[in-house]
């Protein structure tokens, strides 16, 4: 991938949004057709992209933040669901993707459990969980046999499909003196080298 260019115009920006396009196809899709579809792999891919997108987007350093506003304010046009679970999305299946190599279960003050299901397959489908054979909806909570736990379904074939269309959006955001701001501050950010002591 190229380093990330300022802008002076915002379609500057869309040849690197569709260089990224294509490298979700090159590197991300051809995982749907591994073993177990790889769906940790899959997550963490996805959600990486969503990361730098976020960045891109909004000009914010702070990770959590820059991809929660993605996944709110540009994923959410493909789905709406990813507004409504952003942070969820973003605590169970990037955070725990990426620092525990598998998606996190996680919990409210109301004693309530949420745990990851992961499926191959279109927005609605039907899968396994607890033995059973489920209706699982892409980012819509499903009760579990068990009181206040609840799993949360996420179909890889939809993470993919989604993260491309929302790339489409992006590239087509707008206000424009918004968009090329904050590009050029991620650009800036980006570019900049990272201090650490080493030795030769």
């Amino acid at each position: 991938m190229a380093d990330v260019p300022t802008i002076t115009a915002w379609a500057a920006a869309r040849p690197y949004l569709q260089t990224l396009r294509g490298s979700v196809d090159a590197d991300v899709a051809p995982l749907l057709d591994t073993a177990g579809a790889a769906p940790f792999a899959i997550n963490r891919e996805v959600l990486s992209y969503v990361d730098h997108l976020g960045h891109l987007y909004t000009g914010k350093p702070q990770v959590g933040q820059r991809s929660r506003d993605y996944l709110t304010e540009v994923l959410s046009r493909v789905d709406p669901r990813y507004a409504r679970r952003a942070g969820e999305i973003y605590e169970m299946y990037r955070c725990g993707s990426v620092h525990e190599f598998a998606p996190k279960v996680i919990t409210n003050s109301k004693a309530q459990s949420l745990g990851w299901l992961c499926y191959k397959g279109p927005r609605i489908a039907q899968t396994q969980v607890e033995a059973r054979e489920v209706t699982a909806t892409h980012l819509e909570p499903l009760p579990s046999v068990q009181t206040g736990r609840f799993w949360l379904p996420v179909s890889t074939v939809c993470l993919i499909d989604d993260l491309k269309a929302s790339i489409d959006h992006f590239a087509a955001a707008g206000p424009e003196a918004d968009r090329v701001a904050a590009w050029n501050r991620a650009a800036q950010q980006l570019a900049a080298p990272v201090r650490h002591e080493f030795t030769i």
